[in-house]
């Protein structure tokens, strides 16, 4: 769990498959940019939401879990997405290895995937978002977490 130091809103809804719980990262995308951390366990569904964010971005790349690469790059007209995937990050200087500082500054958008796996580094970002398995096949429930002015834009109907 990341310990929150700003004021933030909360709200947390259910999809129904793989394709509601894209669609809730697609929405997400088109309201908060910035620096958004993604939480579940093996599984959830962090890279289909982060799939889903990608296409809110207009980015029609095959989006794939970062886990062995660490860090994919993806850009559509001028806007990057950095996905990364905290996962193997075992020393605080690995962040450093993998330029972590410089992606949260080069005026994109970071999904950091297995965010909870360094806490001291995910401190006031523009979203959390943690997925855990719902009851029955493919359901999710997705918790979303941030800055009211961005979060009260977001509609999770319907999905």
């Amino acid at each position: 769990m990341v310990k929150q130091y700003m004021k933030t809103k909360k709200f947390a809804f259910c999809t129904l498959d793989e394709a509601g719980t894209e669609e809730a990262g697609r929405r997400l995308a088109g309201t908060v940019r910035g620096t958004i951390c993604l939480e579940g366990e093996l599984g959830a569904g962090k890279t289909v939401f982060a799939r889903g964010y990608a296409r809110g971005l207009g980015i029609t790349d095959y989006i794939t879990s970062p886990t062995f690469n660490i860090v994919n790059v993806y850009e559509n007209d001028g806007m990057i997405l950095n996905h990364m995937d905290a996962y193997r990050i075992t020393d605080p200087g690995m962040l450093d290895d993998i330029g972590f500082r410089e992606m949260l500054g080069d005026g994109g958008t970071t999904l950091i995937e297995w965010a909870d796996l360094i806490p001291g580094e995910t401190v006031g970002f523009d979203a959390y978002v943690r997925i855990f398995h719902g009851h029955g096949e493919g359901r999710r429930i997705i918790m979303i977490e941030g800055s009211p002015a961005k979060i009260n834009e977001y509609t999770a109907e319907s999905i």
